[in-house]
């Protein structure tokens, strides 16, 4: 009965941090709908909050509630993140692109790893043999790698040398 104690902590922290992951996804989709990356962070954002779906329904199919206090919690982490200095008060600058796609990349990552541990537990908790935990952790290996290509691309345009800068 620990274990199922265990797993219900678990579950409730990584659906707060689901749901921080999926505002900050909106976050930084709105923010840079005007750059080349538009449509993969269109797309991650989507499939994030497919995710965050798709954890709701393992919750209930192992009979986890509640984790509310958390989700509230992690809701008042994201927005704080957005009072941090970033070079620019109130326009999104260079610097904050790159914090928050690691910010989403650091998600994704512990993400890929509550789908590994849930394909492990499915040994024991035989109402988890219908998700296929497996290819969600793909999905995370994909994610991780159009983030990783974004970052780099950002990385570049905040800290281009100063010579470049008009």
């Amino acid at each position: 009965m620990e274990s199922l104690h265990y797993l219900k902590i678990y579950l409730n922290d990584h659906r707060a941090g689901a749901a921080a992951g999926t505002d900050l996804a909106r976050r930084v989709w709105r923010s840079n709908r005007s750059e080349p990356w538009a449509n993969e962070l269109n797309e991650l954002r989507k499939s994030i909050k497919a995710e965050k779906e798709t954890l709701d329904a393992v919750r209930a199919s192992v009979g986890v509630t509640g984790g509310h206090l958390r989700r509230g919690g992690a809701w008042i982490v994201e927005r704080a993140s957005r009072l941090r200095p970033t070079g620019h008060f109130l326009r999104y600058s260079p610097l904050m692109r790159v914090t928050e796609l690691e910010a989403l990349m650091s998600g994704v990552q512990s993400k890929q790893g509550l789908w590994a541990a849930l394909q492990q537990a499915t040994a024991w908790l035989p109402d988890l043999a219908r998700f296929d935990f497996a290819a969600l952790a793909q999905q995370s290996s994909s994610q991780l790698r159009t983030l990783g290509e974004i970052h780099e691309w950002a990385a570049r345009q905040c800290f281009q040398p100063i010579a470049n800068n008009p």
